[in-house]
């Protein structure tokens, strides 16, 4: 996770599903927990902006369409753990 936001992380849950990018890539969703020390994330490679988002502010990022689908399955998944 290091080449996207300069943290240590480690994996915790896949989020269900693999949506199709440009060939032969796919995207696929992990949730994750920050390693005890390990660096405030900051925007490096491709974004210019970093945020922390609640499930209410979700939709205030404009995201890509091909981004909307595991998005949404995202909530899905937070929204059954929350329960």
């Amino acid at each position: 996770m290091s080449e996207e936001l300069g943290v240590d992380a480690e994996t915790v849950e896949r989020v269900p599903g693999e949506w199709p990018l440009k060939p032969p890539y796919a995207l696929q969703v992990w949730t994750a927990r920050l390693l005890p020390g390990s660096p405030h994330p900051r925007p490096l490679e491709d974004h210019d902006e970093l945020r922390w988002l609640t499930p209410a502010d979700i939709w205030t990022v404009a995201w890509l369409d091909q981004d909307v689908p595991a998005v949404r399955e995202t909530l899905a998944l937070l929204d059954t753990r929350a329960r």
